[in-house]
């Protein structure tokens, strides 16, 4: 193992830790505010959260999958299927959001699902901005990863 912190201030890196920072805040606000199972929400950003994390680590620790061409067209897959992930993470906690705050309105529940709801926005965001980057660095038209 070759421990390499240097990945975190990349490009990639930075999109990680936002990523993984936004589906923390986002499931704590649903979990402190009670909101209950949050239907796909729960799993999807999860599931999103322990793969980039996973993804993070692994990154970090053997740096030398970071130069492999294979590795990097998983990652544009996994990046991909992370990013459909949370668009319909999204769409599940805005629903949720809305019968809280117009259906049943109860103010601590419709808060936590506001937050869930632009954390995910955002995490969309962030993850599709990784995609369309991985896909720029395997077509070999975008500028490398370390930038």
């Amino acid at each position: 193992m070759e421990f390499d912190s240097s990945y975190i201030n990349t490009t990639p890196g930075k999109y990680k830790i936002t990523c993984l920072t936004l589906g923390a805040i986002g499931l704590l606000a649903l979990r402190i505010s009670s909101t209950g199972p949050a239907g796909q929400y729960d799993y999807l950003a999860s599931l999103a959260f322990l793969v980039t994390l996973i993804v993070l680590l692994l990154l970090i620790c053997v740096a030398s999958l970071r130069q492999s061409a294979l590795v990097l067209k998983i990652e544009v897959v996994i990046c991909l299927v992370l990013t459909i992930c949370y668009i319909v993470a999204t769409i599940d906690v805005c629903q949720i959001a809305w019968h809280w705050l117009f259906k049943n309105f109860q103010l601590g529940h419709a808060i936590g699902s506001l937050i869930a709801a632009i954390c995910s926005v955002f995490a969309t965001l962030t993850y599709i901005s990784d995609t369309a980057l991985k896909c720029r660095e395997v077509s070999g038209s975008g500028s490398t990863s370390n930038v």
